[in-house]
Parts: C-alpha cells; structure tokens; sequence
C-alpha cells in the first residue's frame, strides 16, 4: 500500500528547509570534489567495466550525475542511504526510514517525482540538517535520487551483506555502498520492475535450513513428487503455476535439510506441517521478492542462499526439459511464442496501460487461448505493480 499525506508536527516546515539548503548553494555551484577527480574514481573502474551492460541501459545523464554524488559523498561527508518512504508529508516533505528502522525527515523535490510514479524507496545521498535532538532527522539530499517500485530498503541490506559481509556487520550498508556504489547504480536498471502479486499477496521465495530428526515424508500429505540427486531427497508440491509451487529438501546423511515455497502464507503451513520431525535454523524465513531475485541473477551474477541445496534438482529438471524437447519439438516454438509475448507485454504492465489486445495478437501472431493467458497475466500484474 502506498504511504499516506500525513501531518506531522515535529517535522520542520519546507521554508526551514529551503533555508537550510540555501546555506550549501555557494559549496555546490563551486564543486571542489572535482579537483583530483579522475583519481578519486579510480577504484571504481573495474567495477563499472563489471556492470557496464546494466549501466549503459541508462540514460546518458546518468553516470556523470551519480560519479558526481560519488566524489561529493568522499569530499563532504554526506551518507549513502536506501530509504523507503513511510509518510507523505506535503510540500516535498517525507518521513523516511533506512534499512536499520533509522528515521529521517526528507525534503526533496525528486522524491515528490518518484513518489508520483509509484517509485517508494529510494537509494541517494543525504545530508544532515541536525546532529542532536532524537528522530527523526531532518535531512536533504544531493545529487540523484533513485527510486525502485519493488525493492525495498531491506533488500539493500541483502544486496550489502552479499557484498562486503564483514564491512556491513562492523559499519553498516552506508559504508557498503560507499565502497563501491556502482553495483547498487546497476541495479537501478531494475527500477521500474513492478511488484509481482497474486491477489493481495506479494511473490517472493521463502526459505528455512534446519535440521530433520525424521524423514519429512513421514509429516507430509497430499501429493509430493519426489527425486534424489545423491543422499539428497527433494520432495516437491508442484502448483497449478509456479508462485504455487512448495519444496522439501532433505540430506538423508547430515539431516539438514531446506523448505522452501514461494509465499509467505505457504511457507508458515508448510513449516508448521513439518513441526514434528523439522527445527528450523531461524524462527523467522529468509525472504527474497521477485526483484532481489532478478538484482542477484541479473546484476550480481550471484546465487541466494537457498541454491545451494536447489541448484542439483534444477540441472537434473533441466535434463529432463531438454529429453521432453527432443521428443516435441514443436512445443519449443509454442515456447518461444510465449516469451516473446510476455516481453513485448512488460512495457504496458509498467505504464498500466492495457494494450488494444486485438492488433497485440496480429502483432506479435498469438491465437486467441495464448491472448486469454496474456490477458488473466496482464490484469494481476498490472493491478499488484
């Protein structure tokens, strides 16, 4: 749910604010980071070549306006900060919280632009207006303010502590990202990705590693498919889609062991399920939405933490697809129809603007069942994003 115009009163009005920005006008216009520059950036050269496909899918703005925050944040010492929006406040006012619970009030005009196209966290340097006096604190920004429709500033923390584990245990994801900000740049390519639903619930993985004093079989009803890649079982609830589908893993040697589903609500049952014969490692389940899933395998060119235990079934899932293609071949063709189809569809389900479905299917040459399927995609997608 987006954040409501709210009032608060402790929030300092945005005279105050312009004021306080008019105090940093004379050290802006005069930029003195850029002296030495090409030096100062210097480290960040290999890690722009590494993520150069994402960054070149940006505008051509883009990377001056954020090497440009990068040397004000090393020269100035203002901080990196992912923010997600709480409350709207009115007149470019927003109370803000980081991916510590910390709270900020923020006046930024670029914010107010997000904010209208649905873009409600946001990654950006700020300044701090006041050192004392509890939160939250009021603060501008510098430079880009870059927003995401689906990731959340939790998901930053995932992101850092993939990075620079031990940096982002000792000094936080503002250290982390001052490091080296280009992979977080990157993943504003994903920007505009819509937050994937069903219903009212957001897709996401959810997992738990534990320990099994029991094999899981024996806690299960209803129809598992089951498959062994060595002493490892896999037990799999297939859905009528994938944001159904549950997933038992089981070492018979160690006993530990993996569940994993793709939504919240399945991932409580299911562990409840199992609560005579599983311990999880953790009470609460790691959770990765559909677009952190896309930062890791797009972007970081990483794996999360549950494709150790999965990634044996999916070559041997893989296998099997490619003996199914070989024996139809012309489900292959339907296949790639399909995909085309849903790439040519992405761009209308991020500007929620339906397509005249009739000249969409001479377009791309779909029949009418491949359209209903298009269609049922369209309406959920749009609505969740």
């Amino acid at each position: 749910m987006s954040p409501r115009p709210t009032e608060y009163d402790s929030c300092p009005s945005a005279d105050w604010f312009e004021e306080a920005t008019e105090s940093f006008s004379d050290r802006w216009d005069s930029t003195p980071w850029h002296d030495n520059g090409e030096r100062k950036l210097a480290p960040l050269k290999g890690s722009l070549r590494v993520h150069a496909p994402s960054i070149n899918r940006l505008p051509e703005t883009f990377l001056p306006s954020v090497l440009d925050q990068y040397l004000a944040v090393l020269s100035e010492g203002y901080e990196y900060q992912a923010l997600d929006c709480l409350r709207i406040l009115g007149d470019d006012r927003y109370l803000c919280a980081n991916d510590s619970g910390e709270t900020f009030y923020v006046w930024s005009r670029s914010m107010t632009i997000n904010v209208s196209e649905a873009g409600y966290t946001f990654l950006t340097a700020i300044i701090r207006l006041r050192g004392e006096g509890g939160e939250p604190t009021p603060a501008i920004t510098y430079g880009p303010v870059l927003s995401w429709k689906a990731l959340r500033a939790a998901d930053f923390s995932a992101i850092g502590r993939e990075l620079a584990r031990d940096l982002y245990r000792l000094q936080g994801l503002s250290a982390v990202i001052r490091r080296d900000p280009v992979p977080f740049w990157a993943a504003w390519a994903l920007g505009d990705a819509p937050i994937m639903k069903h219903g009212t619930e957001e897709l996401c993985t959810c997992w738990q590693t534990g320990r099994f004093s029991a094999s899981p079989e024996t806690a299960l009803s209803g129809s598992w498919k089951r498959d062994e890649v060595g002493k490892r079982i896999r037990l799999r609830k297939p859905g009528s889609k994938p944001f159904f589908e549950q997933v038992v893993i089981y070492d018979s040697k160690t006993s530990l062991g993996l569940v994993l589903t793709r939504r919240r609500g399945y991932q409580k049952k299911l562990i409840d399920s199992l609560a005579s014969v599983f311990t999880p490692d953790a009470e609460e389940p790691c959770v990765a939405s559909a677009a952190l899933e896309m930062v890791f395998s797009d972007i970081l060119k990483r794996k999360l933490g549950f494709s150790d235990w999965t990634r044996p079934f999916e070559r041997l899932d893989e296998e099997r697809i490619e003996r199914d293609r070989a024996r139809h071949p012309e489900r292959e063709s339907e296949l790639d129809s399909l995909n085309d189809a849903l790439q040519a569809l992405l761009p209308h389900i991020n500007a929620h603007r339906e397509p005249d479905w009739e000249a969409f299917a001479a377009e791309h040459d779909v029949d009418a069942g491949l359209i209903d399927t298009l269609k049922s995609f369209y309406q959920k997608y749009a609505r969740g994003s």
